[in-house]
């Protein structure tokens, strides 16, 4: 069915974010919890066009056009799946395994393979000189530091030599050219014709992308010399905003929850610790485009910057960063120690696992750092504070998380919770926050797409009504082929133990009619609550296969099976799936 391996395809959708694809094109506006804007696809003047970041999908509830990043290019710019597969492949630098490519685009693309070419020998030549004599200062740091043999190894660390012409010569000995050398980033060339190595003189950290690819490095000045870090410049292989140091290593640890520290030491030595998912930003201040980086990979996030001052500015300023990516955020902060390096050396690797165990949730965080402005005693304090907690409080959606964080904030600072829940009310213009309701099971009786299109909703919901629902139903009796072929897909995926989600199975439909048909499934599922679930899972059982047997029995009145498909049908009646039996 793909023109690419799946894998092929995973990757350069989770490379995407759909929100900064498609902003390219639409002027984007938060709302909740997606972003909406005029539909490119058809005139509106009220915004109804949807994008759902947490999803990865778009959906618009004027023309009903929907689907995934893929599907956005393919409508937009009118491009066949293997096209808009190519054009976002391009945008991210992922070199696809096939396909006829223009001029240019071989060019670009022989450029790029020739940089992370470059990029490898210059690896392999820092390691080198670290593990020679000329690197001895280097080693004596990363001994100092006690950073493991094989660490080093892993990491691919180096060191730059003195000779600031050393990597230049050593890559025009390959064979490279001078334009190509210095389009790398690596060298320079200064305005009397000489060329320079960017790195001399430091330890080397390689940056690798998710992919396994060296594209750029960091390095730390080793002696006196500034500035402390320096990193790459920016090139057709590089860009530190959209990177993040050991994301391949964190990628592979299939832990869904990343440590995000400040530097390549910290993580190193975290990982040394055992704890492999941890990233750490690169030189740079965190950014929406980490955040959409970190969202690709991982559903929470703990924050572990120093604990000084700082450090604390450095993550109130991503909190919201990381909240608009839709992911869940912890913070921690370190104790007895400067930073998580030198706790891990004093403590053990151990009682760091013990430590991430703390991590606060990053309301409580931030309300605790508000409350260091207030003196408590004074009620103008308290009373300016209160309407600083309802503000952090108000944008919460979950009214349960609301609530559960209005009772730690009100126990943390012995201020009447009613009082905050007045100002929350305040700030919401007096509207109180809209419970999501919970609807009925009841079926409209000719409603044949809406009970197929709830059982997928429970389906996809959990894998425990996966295991009830497959013993009792196939995915040929939803009939309709786009049913059948998305059952018999949720079903494949369960079956083998993999991930099953929205952004998954909008992702397995190539055209932009069966996309848009997915995602309004999605986006206009109905919920039900726990006491709900089992008189609901019945009733649209029993409505599918009995459309199924009314199906089987008008095809072919002369069929002889026709009295026990009646009968089949008939005992439809008496079916009963009990969550119990789960």
């Amino acid at each position: 069915m793909s023109y690419y391996p799946r894998e092929v395809i995973d990757d350069i959708r989770s490379g995407n974010d759909i929100v900064d694809v498609v902003g390219q094109y639409v002027k984007l506006k938060r709302s909740g919890s997606s972003y909406v804007g005029l539909c490119p696809f058809h005139n509106e003047k009220t915004p109804s066009f949807h994008v759902n970041q947490d999803g990865q999908y778009f959906h618009c509830f004027g023309c009903g056009v929907g689907g995934d990043v893929i599907g956005f290019m393919m409508k937009y710019g009118n491009y066949s799946y293997p096209d808009a597969l190519k054009v976002l492949a391009e945008r991210i630098n992922y070199i696809l395994p096939e396909g006829e490519m223009s001029a240019d685009i071989v060019k670009k693309r022989e450029l790029k393979q020739n940089l992370y070419e470059i990029h490898k020998i210059a690896a392999r030549f820092y390691y080198e000189q670290l593990m020679s004599d000329n690197g001895k200062i280097a080693a004596e740091y990363l001994d100092k530091r006690e950073v493991k043999l094989g660490i080093r190894r892993k990491f691919g660390l180096g060191y730059s030599p003195v000779a600031k012409g050393a990597l230049y010569e050593n890559l025009k000995s390959k064979g490279f050219s001078e334009d190509t050398i210095l389009k790398s980033g690596l060298v320079y060339k200064r305005d009397n014709g000489a060329y320079y190595d960017k790195f001399f003189n430091r330890l080397m950290f390689p940056i690798i992308d998710v992919y396994g690819n060296i594209i750029g490095f960091g390095g730390r000045v080793l002696g006196d010399g500034q500035p402390k870090y320096l990193n790459s410049p920016e090139t057709e292989i590089f860009n530190k905003s959209r990177n993040l140091y050991n994301l391949n290593n964190a990628k592979a640890s299939k832990i869904r929850e990343f440590i995000l520290v400040e530097g390549y030491m910290d993580a190193i030595a975290i990982y040394q610790a055992g704890f492999h998912n941890v990233v750490a930003s690169l030189g740079t201040a965190f950014n929406e485009n980490h955040a959409k980086v970190l969202k690709s990979y991982a559903d929470s996030v703990i924050l572990l910057f120093d604990s000084d001052e700082a450090g604390v500015k450095a993550v109130l300023r991503a909190i919201p960063v990381l909240e608009n990516a839709g992911l869940k955020i912890k913070v921690l902060q370190v104790h007895d120690a400067k930073d998580p390096d030198e706790f891990i050396k004093r403590f053990g690797a151990a009682e760091f696992g013990e430590l991430l165990k703390t991590a606060k949730n990053h309301i409580i965080f931030q309300a605790e750092q508000l409350q260091k402005k207030y003196d408590l005693e004074i009620l103008d304090d308290k009373i300016a504070f209160s309407k600083d907690i309802a503000k952090l409080l108000s944008n919460i959606e979950s009214s349960i998380e609301t609530d559960a964080y209005l009772k730690e904030v009100s126990k943390m600072t012995d201020i009447d919770l009613p009082a905050i829940q007045d100002e929350i009310a305040k700030l919401n213009n007096g509207v109180a926050v809209v419970r999501m309701a919970s609807k009925g099971s009841k079926i409209n009786k000719n409603g044949i797409d809406e009970a197929r299109s709830g059982l997928i909703s429970i389906l996809v919901s959990n894998k425990v009504y996966y295991d009830l629902l497959s013993k009792h139903i196939k995915p040929e009796e939803f009939v309709d082929d786009f049913y059948v072929k998305t059952v018999s897909y949720i079903y494949s995926l369960y079956s083998q133990d993999k991930p099953v989600n929205k952004e998954s199975i909008i992702g397995y439909f190539e055209t932009v009619e069966e996309q848009s048909r997915i995602t309004k499934l999605f986006v206009r599922q109905v919920g039900y609550i726990d006491d709900e679930i089992e008189k609901a899972m019945n009733d649209l059982v029993r409505k599918v296969k009995e459309a199924y047997y009314d199906k089987m029995i008008s095809d072919d009145y002369s069929n002889p099976e026709l009295p026990k498909l009646m009968e089949m049908k008939r005992n439809v009646s008496k079916l009963y799936i009990s969550l119990s039996d789960g």
